[in-house]
């Protein structure tokens, strides 16, 4: 199994994810994170992607941990619990307002800015919370910025009018019902306050000086777009707020900024102050200006990390990494890097990664954890490349591999298990280097599980599956119609979208472009139905299915007889 790092896992309750990572869902301990330990999830597509629809179960994930770890997590665990519920509730001398159903609407349409904590008083994570919320609330007070807590356990069809599925729920309210957004930062009393003064600053940064405007730029750590000469630009500012969590705006009129840069202009800064990327376009609107953020907003050699990884694994750009050592070792790459950056915009996209933090992703790249090493995943279709490592990376290695991959030249390295030499089952075994073959046999009506060793429902599925397999196999004429297969997705690289396990797609004769998933029962009649329904070559279970049957009652008829 591989893992990666993730911080800020902190809900309690039975819950999804926040809205950025919402593909998964885990258990209450998957979720808790003490902040000194090192804590691994699963990979998924790039790598560092939320869970899909699967079961983990608990165990496997704690097994990452040290023994040393785990215990101290559970100490920390216990000793959050044995908190009293007045842990969770802010004092009465505290600058946190307290609201109930009758008193929320007026509260919030009376202050421009407000980050309410929907909350239970006996949720562990609530009481972890609670000293950090008030003393975040004190210092943000003379700010005219609100803090409020909600209890759910009081005021339930509050709650449930807005939503709330789990606790503690934190949401940031701008004057209105209407207009909130979930709170995406930290959870300590200093994240907080940062998080809420970043909100409480408009939108977009108005600047009338050219060099105020580069030192603003350059010192923002992450990507600026700007807008010249157009004041009061009502697309750009109504964008500017839907997406200020995720980059920094910026407007001039100055005629020394319009001359440098260009007048009625939309750049990008993406690497500081070289070379920003400009609108193109022939109309701004929020679909052109997504469109063109989503492409030019990341840096020629990014770095990725818990802080980055949402944004690169949500844009669907083949990603390129390479696995550095030291900082010397990423020095001597960038050079390179930013070049083929340059010549491939929008073709792919390159980030650094920490092999001695992160160097298990390499695995799920298909990759050894020797490095340095260069990677890449083209998350479209799953298929995985790298420079090959029977030898020393070097910087020309990784020139030569980028102009293969973008002439269609490289070669995907596929995770697979070797190819029987025998099927012993009924069930055939599909592995990474078979699957396409199998499944595009146009002759036949190919059904596959996809499944998990670990996964409870494909256990139970089994027997199932390896009677409905021998029903097809012992007809001749139905065995060259019908193919009942599995393959282990956990260890064969398929080009198949797996949302869960099992996963059981048919694919029919002559009609391989359009397989059909099923998603009705799991019983040996439901799969029968399935296949007749769906399959090309209509093949009815049932009638081959009888003859044994009459065949087994015979033999019982007589055996009475004899006796």
């Amino acid at each position: 199994m591989t893992y990666a790092y993730v911080r800020n896992a902190w809900y309690a309750h039975p819950r999804l994810p926040p809205k950025k990572s919402r593909r998964g869902h885990v258990s209450k301990m998957d979720r808790l994170e003490i902040t000194p330990l090192a804590i691994f999830y699963p990979l998924s597509t790039h790598g560092l992607l939320p869970l899909p629809h699967t079961h983990i179960p608990t165990m496997r994930f704690l097994s990452a941990l040290s023994i040393k770890s785990l215990s101290v997590l559970l100490a920390a665990v216990a000793s959050v619990h044995a908190a009293g519920e007045e842990a969770a509730i802010a004092s009465d001398d505290s600058a946190v307002v307290k609201l109930s159903a009758e008193t929320f609407s007026d509260f919030i349409a009376a202050n421009p800015l407000v980050l309410a904590e929907f909350f239970a008083p006996w949720c562990g994570h609530c009481k972890a919370l609670g000293p950090n919320f008030a003393e975040a609330a004190d210092e943000l007070s003379p700010k005219e910025i609100k803090l409020a807590q909600i209890d759910c356990t009081q005021h339930q069809g509050l709650c449930s009018d807005h939503g709330i599925r789990g606790y503690p729920t934190l949401k940031v309210f701008r004057g209105s019902e209407d207009a909130v957004s979930d709170y995406e930062g930290p959870r300590s009393a200093d994240g907080i306050v940062k998080y809420m003064l970043k909100q409480s600053l408009p939108a977009v940064s108005v600047f009338e000086d050219l060099t105020k405007l580069e030192s603003f730029i350059a010192e923002a750590g992450s990507s600026v777009i700007v807008e010249t000469g157009v004041k009061d630009n009502a697309t750009f500012s109504d964008f500017a707020n839907l997406h200020r969590d995720e980059f920094i705006f910026a407007q001039s009129t100055s005629a020394d900024v319009a001359k440098k840069y260009g007048e009625n202009k939309i750049l990008v800064f993406f690497d500081g102050l070289e070379d920003p990327a400009v609108f193109a376009g022939d109309e701004v609107t929020a679909e052109t200006l997504a469109e063109f953020i989503a492409s030019e907003s990341f840096p020629y050699f990014g770095e990725l990390d818990s802080n980055t990884y949402q944004k690169y694994m949500s844009n669907p750009t083949p990603l390129a990494y390479l696995f550095y050592t030291s900082a010397e070792e990423r020095e001597e790459y960038a050079p390179l890097i930013k070049e083929l950056a340059k010549e491939n915009r929008g073709k792919i996209n390159f980030v650094g990664i920490e092999a001695a933090r992160f160097g298990r992703h390499a695995e799920n790249l298909n990759m050894k954890q020797e490095f340095p090493a260069f990677a890449l995943h083209d998350a479209t279709n799953n298929k995985k490349y790298g420079v090959n490592q029977d030898s020393a990376l070097t910087p020309q290695a990784v020139k030569d591999f980028v102009k293969k991959f973008i002439a269609g030249e490289a070669e995907a390295i596929v995770k697979t298990e070797d190819i029987p030499e025998v099927q012993e089952n009924a069930v055939y075994k599909i592995v990474g280097k078979t699957h396409d073959e199998i499944i595009n046999d146009e002759s036949r009506d190919v059904l596959v599980k996809y499944y998990a060793p670990w996964c409870g429902h494909c256990k139970r599925l089994a027997p199932t599956f390896e009677e409905l397999a021998e029903l097809y196999q012992n007809d001749k004429d139905a065995a060259a119609k019908v193919r009942i297969a599995n393959v282990d997705a956990t260890l064969n690289d398929v080009d198949v979208e797996i949302t869960g396990y099992p996963t059981l797609i048919l694919y029919p004769a002559g009609d391989k472009s359009n397989p059909i998933v099923h998603k009705g029962g799991r019983d040996l009649q439901s799969l029968i139905a399935f296949i007749k329904e769906n399959g090309t070559n209509g093949v009815d279970g049932n009638e081959l299915e009888a003859p044994a049957k009459k065949e087994g009652e015979s033999k019982e008829e007589n055996v009475h007889d004899e006796l």
